[in-house]
């Protein structure tokens, strides 16, 4: 039992007035009744209250929930008494990696009644959680006594990465999702391009898709409209090593490039290619290259519980395993954090992907580097940082100038550049018919 503070209220004045009946016997005697009176009622509030059989609570938690995203929770607590309200304060166990707003809470259930209580989570990690069960203060009739009932109501739910994103584009035809994601849409040239219809000629088509042929048949002009090579692979290599441990904001470095691989597997899947992908660090997985509607669903199921970890990660391993796995020609997306000590064992593994492949490397930057870069310096520590800083920078930049000459395309963007860095990458080689 714990004393609310009714009880600690009179206790506190009881023993007040123990203090004055020291100075003045007198009045002795009716403290002695009033003290017994008190010690009476409480212990039978306390037994009362012990007596109270738990409400029933039901909880009602999504199955899946994102990233970073906040999501109601319902609780509904049954009084089951025929008579007599019941006062209760609640807190539900939710997971330790959730932040939580709106517990705990005192609610008031009527005899014979139920109360829907609402508080809202935030996900802060991603993978598989449970909510362990429901704590509840039950009062007693009196309100002197608090009694602690735990509910046992387990909930499973899953975080998965935060592709709101995705959800905002599928309100919008193909080029409309892609202007809003920041993606920029260019002009085909080359070669590597496929009829798709004929259609009315528009001001601005050139000579060279006028159909001559159609334009004689219908006494029109006729232009052929063409669209994308389709059926193409993209395969998304994943680091879940020590630096994607590194955080931008709220999220993981390895958050982000989860973030940018859906949008980009969003796109070359609306764009009739396939998506896979494998991640690499202290252990392999591999999800093969697929089409259909159920691909984002297969990608974030194979990913939303993978987390990375402190070790180094092996490229040259990585890019071997995927050489086996994958033979047809691809267009391979790295998506990593470069440093300098990395440049030989880079240069061997996309060596190794390009004797079949095409390969985007997507370097991600710190975004502390560019504001220590960008801060104004007040002194000897600042001048050493800036120094150090600039030295670190022009050493990554000399890496990726090593694998630019090698025939890679290498993106090195912050964290929030990397979603439209890549995708503008994978259109432009769309467009350029080179994969």
């Amino acid at each position: 039992m714990i004393p609310r503070r009714p009880i600690i209220v009179i206790a506190g004045l009881l023993a007040a007035a123990g203090v004055v009946v020291a100075f003045f016997p007198a009045g002795a005697t009716a403290w002695l009744y009033a003290g017994v009176i008190v010690l009476l009622v409480a212990a039978t509030d306390a037994v009362l209250c012990w007596l109270i059989k738990a409400p029933a609570v039901e909880r009602r938690a999504p199955g899946s929930m994102s990233l970073m995203t906040r999501t109601d929770i319902e609780l509904t607590i049954r009084n089951a008494r025929r008579s007599g309200s019941m006062l209760l304060e609640v807190f539900d166990h939710h997971p330790q990696t959730f932040e939580t707003r709106g517990l705990p809470q005192t609610i008031r259930v009527p005899a014979g009644r139920f109360v829907d209580m609402r508080y809202d989570v935030q996900p802060l990690e991603r993978g598989s959680v449970n909510f362990a069960g429901c704590d509840l203060r039950i009062a007693s009739p009196l309100r002197l006594w608090w009694r602690r009932r735990f509910v046992d109501i387990v909930s499973q739910t899953r975080v998965y990465p935060n592709y709101s994103a995705i959800s905002k584009l599928l309100a919008y035809e193909v080029d409309n999702r892609l202007q809003l994601s920041g993606v920029r849409l260019s002009r085909r040239r080359g070669e590597g391009i496929e009829f798709h219809q004929l259609r009315d000629y528009r001001e601005g088509d050139s000579m060279r898709a006028i159909d001559w042929k159609a334009t004689a048949r219908m006494s029109r002009l006729i232009s052929r409209e063409y669209q994308d090579e389709r059926d193409q692979q993209v395969i998304f290599v994943l680091d879940t090593g020590r630096r994607m441990l590194a955080k931008d904001g709220a999220l993981s470095h390895f958050d982000h490039t989860l973030n940018a691989m859906l949008l980009l597997s969003f796109v070359a899947l609306r764009q009739g290619d396939a998506a896979g992908l494998m991640t690499t660090g202290a252990e392999r997985t591999w999800f093969a290259p697929r089409k259909g509607a159920d691909t984002i669903n297969g990608l974030l199921n194979h990913v939303y519980d993978v987390q990375p970890e402190p070790v180094e990660i092996d490229y040259i391993a990585a890019a071997t395993d995927l050489a086996v796995r994958q033979r047809r020609r691809s267009l391979v997306v790295i998506l990593t954090n470069v440093r300098e000590e990395d440049s030989e064992d880079l240069r061997i593994a996309t060596d190794l992907l390009q004797r079949r492949h095409l390969v985007i490397l997507a370097s991600l930057r710190e975004r502390a580097l560019d504001d220590s870069i960008d801060h104004d310096i007040h002194g000897f520590d600042d001048a050493l940082l800036f120094a150090s800083t600039n030295r670190y920078l022009d050493s990554r930049q000399e890496s990726h100038k090593l694998l630019r000459a090698k025939g890679v395309y290498v993106e090195d963007c912050l964290s929030d550049e990397l979603p439209a860095a890549i995708t503008n990458r994978y259109l432009a080689i769309k467009r350029a018919g080179i994969l």
